[in-house]
């Protein structure tokens, strides 16, 4: 159909920070884990207060995101090596550490306000609704998470890259892919996600019309066509 930005036929969503409040997920995530992480070095003798732990943790969420690195087993090592923990870390206790923090995550990360009412309205114009995210760095667990969404109905395509295709964002196979799912051109195709580096940037070279939601500042060069800072303000586009 003809929105204000052209001729469009579907839109794609990403889904952390985009549709659901990942900001809210991940403070309470980190707190959960500079706790686990605390307790673990006081018994390896290293005292460490837990406000330098957390900030830690949160400073290398952000850098691991940017690098596409999403395997939390992978994480706890480094942070704590960061910290100055230098020997091993035995896997039971990775392991417990990447539970306890998807779990606590899932649980706090509700749907911003606006999610459904912008998803029905968009339903309700006739557009096509497609999800594209990226894995969690296991495979099958964000389809899971995917599934236990309430608005999950709304979408009449979704890929999770990294698990259905090899290529994560920024790469444009997960945005080409979710295209041709929805059975429509990526130049009739509207992306819209909160990060520049990986939504935006995918989206542009799939050929997609791409709005940035500006969730918080991200320092990067890669500009969207248009920008909101809420979902409800796509009614002025589309």
């Amino acid at each position: 159909m003809t929105s204000r930005i052209g001729n469009v036929e579907a839109v794609i969503f990403d889904l952390d920070e985009t549709l659901i409040d990942a900001q809210r997920g991940l403070k309470v995530a980190h707190e959960k884990v500079a706790d686990l992480l605390q307790r673990f070095l006081r018994e390896n003798e290293k005292n460490i207060e837990r406000r330098e732990i957390e900030t830690i943790v949160r400073r290398m969420d952000d850098e691991f995101n940017r690098q596409i690195t999403y395997d939390r087993n992978l994480w706890w090592q480094k942070i704590l090596e960061k910290l100055g923990y230098r020997k091993t870390v035995p896997k039971p206790f990775i392991r417990r550490i990447t539970s306890e923090y998807w779990k606590i995550y899932e649980e706090e990360s509700v749907p911003y306000p606006d999610a459904i009412s912008t998803l029905e309205y968009l339903r309700k114009e006739t557009y096509k609704l497609g999800l594209v995210t990226d894995d969690d760095g296991t495979v099958g667990f964000k389809r899971r998470r995917i599934l236990n969404l309430s608005f999950k109905g709304f979408f009449e395509a979704i890929v999770v890259a990294g698990d259905e295709v090899a290529e994560r964002k920024p790469s444009p196979l997960p945005f080409l892919l979710i295209a041709d799912k929805l059975a429509t051109s990526p130049h009739r195709c509207v992306m819209v996600g909160d990060k520049p580096f990986t939504d935006i940037k995918g989206g542009k070279g799939a050929g997609m019309i791409t709005i940035h939601i500006e969730r918080r500042k991200w320092v990067d060069s890669i500009e969207a066509d248009y920008e909101v800072t809420t979902l409800a303000e796509l009614r002025t586009l589309l």
